[in-house]
């Protein structure tokens, strides 16, 4: 498919990106040939396409259209694997959070990120793996375990990371890199003031697992004035025996929401139960309001079940804010960010097969957040190319039309791109 001049100065505005003052230049500036921030750009946008190896992005920098280089700040000369291994394992991640930050915003700003799943707005955390090496140089801060039987060990770090899922775009909003001897309990205490503070207006409900459900987190949800959905499992024992006994929810008279849906050959079914909790001593966590059950059945071609899973949640959206139908849809959409942002960082952006630079625990992060930016800009591209069958097209095609736009893009399309901002 050619590429239109539209889609051209389109994707020059998702390759500039916003960054912040705080990203600092960690070179001597005795050696300096490449703009630092062009570098960082050209990586960014090099893992938005699949180039997540520094070979392979060497050569992407070095194809790419005259317009696209001057919109990401690279000079005509384009920089080799070594030079740009050399800066991410001196750069702190400093300021990269703030990036992220203005890069939702002026996604917002020009509406391609919007609400269009739930108007209230839904943000969603969930933990994730960032990297993991078996053996070798030990990595300051990184978790320390054995993982086979002869005790090899293994390094990992992981992060909470945040999503606007109520947005079709799903744009990952922040993280927190968790270590040895840290939690994501206590990163979610850290991360959600943070994105209240810069993006509160773009959602009302924050939603998280089981392992998020605590009676400190959600008197943080409601102190800054958020409503709360979080699992519920057996880390919370008194309150899930309290959810799992169903002689509360009238399940003999029918879901109050129900959906059905194909998916692989299979049909999907769902349905909901409730039960108010509001007033109860027994729900003796913060400002709850709901108990909700959600059923799931999946059924082969013969009709046949042949899965079925019951899942519990606690929430202080009070009843009525949402129909019955919302609250099930509610329920699905928490999963947006495993299922679009953390899938398509694993097995499209390759975070989990490919390590660019392992030096040190803050270049393990700058290179988690330029994946991150990396992201955000390909989700967006995508969420506004053309659809078919009114679906998003596949994320390979996205990265791939992205990819030509930015090869082909020349300098009138910058100067286009100049004359709009």
């Amino acid at each position: 498919m050619p590429v239109t001049e539209a889609q051209a100065r389109r994707a020059l505005r998702h390759a500039d990106i916003p960054w912040d003052s705080e990203v600092d230049d960690p070179r001597d500036p005795s050696f300096v040939v490449h703009d630092h921030l062009g570098l960082l750009g050209g990586l960014a946008v090099a893992f938005a396409v699949g180039r997540y190896n520094l070979r392979r992005a060497e050569d992407f920098l070095a194809d790419l259209g005259l317009g696209a280089r001057r919109a990401l700040g690279l000079g005509r000369e384009s920089p080799c694997d070594t030079t740009l291994y050399r800066l991410l394992a001196e750069q702190k991640p400093i300021g990269f959070e703030e990036t992220v930050f203005a890069q939702v915003k002026d996604f917002v700003a020009r509406k391609v990120v919007k609400n269009d799943r739930l108007a209230l707005g839904v943000l969603s955390f969930d933990g994730k793996g960032t990297w993991s090496r078996a053996d070798g140089e030990k990595v300051d801060g990184a978790r320390q375990s054995s993982y086979d039987a002869d005790g090899s060990s293994l390094q990992t770090f992981g992060a909470l990371r945040a999503a606007l899922t109520s947005s079709s775009v799903c744009p990952c909003v922040g993280q927190k890199s968790i270590g040895s001897k840290e939690g994501e309990a206590t990163a979610f205490r850290e991360l959600l003031p943070r994105i209240c503070e810069e993006l509160g207006g773009q959602f009302k409900i924050v939603t998280g697992d089981a392992g998020l459900c605590a009676r400190e987190n959600a008197a943080l949800v409601t102190g800054l004035g958020r409503w709360y959905l979080f699992g519920l499992k057996g880390n919370q024992p008194h309150l899930y025996s309290l959810a799992t006994d169903h002689r509360h929810y009238s399940v003999g008279g029918g879901p109050l929401a129900r959906t059905v849906e194909r998916y692989r050959g299979h049909v999907i079914e769902r349905e909901l139960y409730a039960r108010e909790v509001a007033g109860e001593p027994a729900a003796d966590i913060e400002d709850a309001q709901q108990l909700w059950y959600v059923c799931q059945a999946t059924y082969d071609h013969a009709g046949e079940c042949i899965a079925a899973e019951q899942r519990y949640f606690v929430t202080s959206i009070p009843v009525g804010v949402l129909s019955r139908a919302e609250e099930l849809a509610l329920v699905r959409m928490h999963w947006s960010i495993e299922n679009g942002c953390h899938w398509t960082m694993d097995v499209m952006l390759g975070e989990d097969d490919s390590q660019p630079c392992q030096a040190s625990r803050a270049s393990i992060e700058t290179v988690s957040w330029l994946r991150i930016i990396g992201y955000n800009a390909l989700s967006a591209w995508r969420q506004q190319a053309p659809r078919r069958d009114r679906k998003p097209i596949a994320w390979k095609r996205a990265m791939e039309t992205l990819r030509d736009a930015l090869l082909l893009s020349q300098v009138e399309h910058y100067q286009a791109i100049e004359r709009i901002t």
